[in-house]
């Protein structure tokens, strides 16, 4: 018997159309999760989507893929996660990340920080939140967050804890993740290019083989056993899968079609190969969570269903 295998969500509000049936259609799907990227300038408010979310729906549960950090502060952050466990009766999903599009830090005056500095707020306002929505009262004098006798007490989550995800791609993060997160979340990501969005890929197999010997070792050492996800970016049911990467790595001059064809970050394929190959990528790596975009939300609801066949 197979260890399930579980799909998230990750929608553009603005995007789907009605988003209270985008919601409970994920849901009737047999999504997990649906989760709401943290853009501002771009996209949706998450916490607020989230929220309406949460009216429409009543079992899937409901996150940030992935806050960043470097945008907010733990008090008022925790505040944010608190009330959305609450309003979805214990279904909130905390996913934070460090950030990385320059343009939320310039278009706010400020400068883009290092990535070094960036991972660093990330892991103190991660810590401070998770404290906070524990009932810890906090003091904390880090580098980049400062608390005095800070005390969540009220709203209070109905969780305890509330699943915390931490995504990307360096292995400072992945270590942190499997130190101290639920779910790791591997994006297959690597440097930021210079529009400021997209990145370069890591979709070989000898380095997807590193980024997951990293987080294996530092969770082993730690004594846990976080779930591992990886970010899926296009999902594609056909009887032609080598014709369609060869087409898709045209215009991913980052990567080739050969990984297109066995990374976990890039689904392509009949129903029966993907499903082995989302078994493949199980076994050898440990991704049994995988996130999809709004897009790809009627294939994802076919490998779903085929992936629940093969495990009855």
């Amino acid at each position: 018997m197979h260890a399930p295998i579980k799909f998230s969500m990750t929608a553009d509000v603005i995007e789907v159309g009605s988003w209270p049936d985008f919601a409970r259609g994920c849901e009737q799907d047999g999504f997990d999760a649906l989760m709401v990227p943290d853009h501002p300038g771009s996209f949706a408010a998450p916490f607020v989507a989230l929220a309406a979310a949460a009216t429409a729906t009543e079992t899937i549960r409901l996150g940030t893929n992935v806050i960043n950090a470097g945008m907010w502060e733990p008090f008022l952050l925790a505040g944010e996660v608190a009330t959305l466990d609450l309003v979805s009766g214990g279904r909130a999903l905390f996913g934070i990340g460090a950030g990385h599009t320059p343009a939320e830090w310039t278009m706010q005056g400020r400068a883009h920080p290092s990535a070094a500095h960036r991972v660093s707020r990330m892991i103190e306002v991660t810590d401070a939140t998770r404290r906070l929505l524990a009932g810890e009262t906090v003091t904390f004098d880090g580098d980049h967050v400062r608390l005095r006798d800070a005390v969540l007490t009220r709203p209070r989550p109905v969780q305890e804890p509330v699943p915390v995800l931490v995504g990307g791609n360096g292995n400072r993060v992945l270590r942190y993740a499997a130190e101290t997160a639920d779910i790791v979340g591997f994006s297959g990501l690597g440097r930021t290019l210079a529009d400021g969005h997209n990145h370069e890929t890591r979709w070989r197999l000898d380095q997807i083989d590193a980024q997951v010997e990293i987080a294996r070792t530092a969770a082993e050492k730690a004594g846990r056993a976080p779930a591992f996800e990886a970010l899926v970016q296009h999902v594609q049911i056909t009887d032609d899968a080598e014709a369609v990467c060869a087409r898709f790595a045209a215009d991913a001059p980052t990567t080739s079609a050969a990984e297109l064809l066995t990374a976990p970050y890039v689904l392509i394929g009949t129903v029966d190969e993907l499903v082995a190959e989302l078994r493949g990528h199980q076994k050898r790596w440990g991704f049994d969570r995988f996130v999809m975009r709004a897009p790809a939300r009627a294939a994802g609801a076919q490998l779903l269903a085929a992936l629940g066949s093969s495990e009855s």
